[in-house]
Order: structure tokens, then sequence, then C-alpha cells
């Protein structure tokens, strides 16, 4: 295992790891990402809120309370494209040492110029006339289309955040802006610093919004979307996800942040699965498996790897060493923060305790994937993305008391992986420990 790791291939993907890691852009998009998981929580507990009193019988999916509820839901989980369009360009300009506030705000008006053509109409509306009769008129509208802004747009919104910030740095870097005297005030400044490459941004994108509408009649995110899931089929599919979950344990080893080094892939999918779930749910249709609900089994029980069975197996351990770090990492452990046992025990460029870390997500995520096939597990439809203790996400975004069992079935996986391994590594520490009793003696 040690020629493994320091053969020409893993050191190849070590590297390639590090650099996604390292990649600004990637890193923009990770935090930006993680900065909109207090508006998910808001509306995922008014949404869960809702949910359960409708189900206890307190109120009907009909009533006006219900109804108030949902606001929150649809302002936070059905604009989240424009948050993340924020988000995104505010950390990837303060990386770039720009101006971070008025990045993001353009990063939106970007978004909503590409992702929200103008539509005008006109609809059927009642009017009383002078006479107390009752007829109809047609009034016109005109409005902004908001389909796009929900999870359908998020990849849009990344690719806006990400190349409307980049032109921006370019323009600074080669002073194609304009300059005002240092008398004037410095937001003033900002402001008409930002204006050339916001023009040229808001013309590329006008263009292609537009150009987008009068070619397809489709908004420019649903088709970036279409095209992107042609290949992102197969990086989503049952196998590609494995892949996926491979890779980042694989990475974890090596002393790469594999989920952050992956969660780019991930992540708008992971939020367009919610998002297409609660909406069947909340039309009365079946909730919709996708090979997406999968990820989440690599730190279902423990954190990345589950190593919760390894912190349990831990504290009974005869090696001080283990026990030791057992007791400092079985609390967060069951919080699913797995930091301490990562680099207590450690399981980074240890060839031991690496094959049962990087296997048993996979075998766990084969049987849940049987498991959601027969119907046993229930999809998500509510978006939570907090780290919980072990077993409350499956529970909370399903609201289904069978989905408690996938940590379990992941502890026993877990377990049954690591327990050999556990007692080779255990056994060559007990003997080191024993030496160095010995040589202290």
């Amino acid at each position: 295992m040690s020629k493994f790791y320091e053969s020409k291939p893993m050191q190849v993907v070590k590297r390639m790891g590090e650099k996604v890691v390292a990649n600004k852009g990637i890193q923009a998009i990770s935090a930006g990402m993680m900065m909109t998981m207090g508006i998910i929580l808001l509306g995922a507990v008014f949404q869960l809120l809702a949910v359960v009193l409708d189900l206890v019988g307190l109120i009907d999916s009909t009533s006006t309370i219900y109804a108030m509820l949902q606001v929150p839901y649809k302002v936070s989980m059905g604009f989240i494209s424009l948050y993340v369009a924020f988000t995104i360009a505010y950390s990837y300009a303060k990386s770039l040492k720009m101006q971070a506030i008025t990045s993001g705000i353009n990063s939106i008006v970007l978004f909503l110029i590409a992702s929200a053509p103008i539509r005008s109409g006109t609809y059927m509306a009642e009017q009383t006339l002078e006479d107390g009769t009752v007829s109809e008129v047609a009034t016109a509208f005109s409005g902004l289309d908001v389909q796009a802004l929900d999870a359908k747009g998020m990849f849009m919104a990344i690719i806006v955040a990400l190349t409307s910030v980049k032109l921006a740095h370019f323009f600074e870097k080669h002073n194609l802006v304009i300059k005002m005297p240092d008398a004037v005030p410095q937001f003033l400044q900002d402001t008409f610093r930002s204006l050339i490459p916001l023009t040229v941004n808001a013309l590329i994108w006008t263009l292609l919004g537009a150009g987008c509408i009068e070619l397809t009649n489709t908004p420019l995110p649903v088709l970036v979307s279409a095209l992107i899931g042609v290949p992102l089929g197969a990086l989503t599919s049952v196998p590609g996800i494995m892949i996926i979950v491979l890779i980042a344990g694989l990475l974890w080893t090596m002393g790469v942040h594999g989920t952050v080094a992956v969660y780019a892939a991930i992540a708008a999918p992971l939020a367009q699965y919610y998002a297409t779930n609660y909406a069947n749910h909340e039309a009365g249709l079946e909730l919709v498996f996708m090979p997406i609900a999968l990820f989440g089994i690599i730190n279902c029980c423990g954190g990345t790897g589950n190593t919760l069975a390894l912190c349990i197996m831990g504290l009974f351990s005869k090696s001080e060493q283990v026990k030791a770090v057992s007791k400092a990492a079985i609390v967060p452990g069951i919080f699913n923060i797995n930091e301490p046992a990562i680099f207590g025990y450690p399981i980074m460029y240890n060839p031991i305790l690496a094959i049962p870390f990087i296997l048993n997500p996979i075998i766990s995520m084969a049987i849940c994937y049987v498991g959601y096939l027969v119907g046993f597990f229930k999809p998500a439809y509510i978006a939570i993305t907090a780290t919980l203790p072990v077993g409350c996400a499956q529970y909370l975004t399903t609201l289904s008391p069978t989905n408690i069992l996938i940590p379990v079935v992941a502890f026993i996986v877990a377990f049954l992986c690591y327990l050999p391994f556990f007692k080779i590594y255990e056994k060559g520490l007990i003997e080191q420990e024993a030496a160095k009793g010995e040589e202290n003696a």
C-alpha cells in the first residue's frame, strides 16, 4: 500500500486533487454554497413545520396558515440561484482582492439579465361596471419570468458569478477602468471603477439571454442545464456517484479535503433533487429517487468515511494512543464531524485504515440503493444541509422513520470493514508502545 500511494498514478491523482482544492474558482463555489446554508435552513424549518402540522391534522395544504408558512421556503429555495450568484461572486472577488460586495451585486444584476427575461401578455380579469354588471376584460401585463431563479438556474448562477468577476478582474488588471480623483469618496470611486466591466458584462449576457429566447424560446439557464445535464448524467448516475465518493475518500487519505474537491460537481444536482421532490410533494405526485441521494451516505455515520464505528471500537482498544484519540473523537463523531479521527488515528497516509475508510461508504451505498429501489427508503424532499447528529438529517429530510436505518446500515458495514484492519493497526501500535515503555524504563 505504501508503494501504491507513492506510485505515479496516485501522485497524479493527489496533485490534481490539490489543484482542485487550491483553485480559487472551486474555493469560491464551495464557500458560496456554504454561505447560503442559513437561507436553505430557514426555508427548511418553515417547510418542515408546515408539513408536520399538515400530517398531524392541525392544518391542511389549502389553509391560509399553510400558505403563510410556505412563504419563507418559496423566497429561499425559490430564489436560491439568485443568492448563489451573489455569494459565489462575493467569495471569488474577495479571493482576487477585488470589491467583493460590488462584485456580488453586479453578479445578481447580470444573472437576472441572463436568466429572467421580461414576458408580456394579457389575462382576463373581472370588472364591475357602473350598472353593477360584471364582465371580463383583457388586461395587459409585463414582468420577469422567474422560473429559472430556483435550483434550475444554479449552473447559470455559477457561470455568471465566476465569469463576471474574472472579466472585471481582467479590466482592473489592465487598467481598463474609470479612475476618479482621490478627493472623490471611495464608494463613488468603486462605483465608477466597476462601470466599464459591468457594462461589457451586461452587453454579453443581454445578447446571450435574448438570443437564447429568440432562437429557442427557452430561458438561458434551462438550456445550459439541459446541455450540462448530458455529461453530468453519467457523473451523477449510480456508478458515477460511487466513483465520486471513491475519489473523495482517496483524496482524504492523501491529505486533500476530498469532500470539498468533489462538492462543486454535486452541489447543483443536489439542490435540484430537493427542489424537484418538494414540487412533487406539493403536487401530490410520487417522490423521485435520484442517484445524487446516495452521496450523503459517505458521511452519514460519523463524518466522511463513516468513522463513528472506528471511534467506538477504539474506546475499548488496548492501545493508549487509539483510546485517547477515540475519547476525543467520539462526541464530534456523533455530530458527523470526524476531523479528530482523520488526523488523530491518523487515517490519512495510513494504508491500513485507508482501505476500509474508502471502501465502506461504497458498500453502504450499494446496499441502500437496493433499499431505495424496493421502496424501503424514501427520497428526500426537505432541503437540510446542516451538520446534524447521526440519523437526524435522514429523518428530517424525508419524515420517513425507515430512513433512520440508513446510518444504521452504514454503521454495521463500517464496523465490519474497519474491524480486521483496526486489529492489525492496533497490534502494531501496542507493540510500539510496549517497546517505548521498555526503553523508557
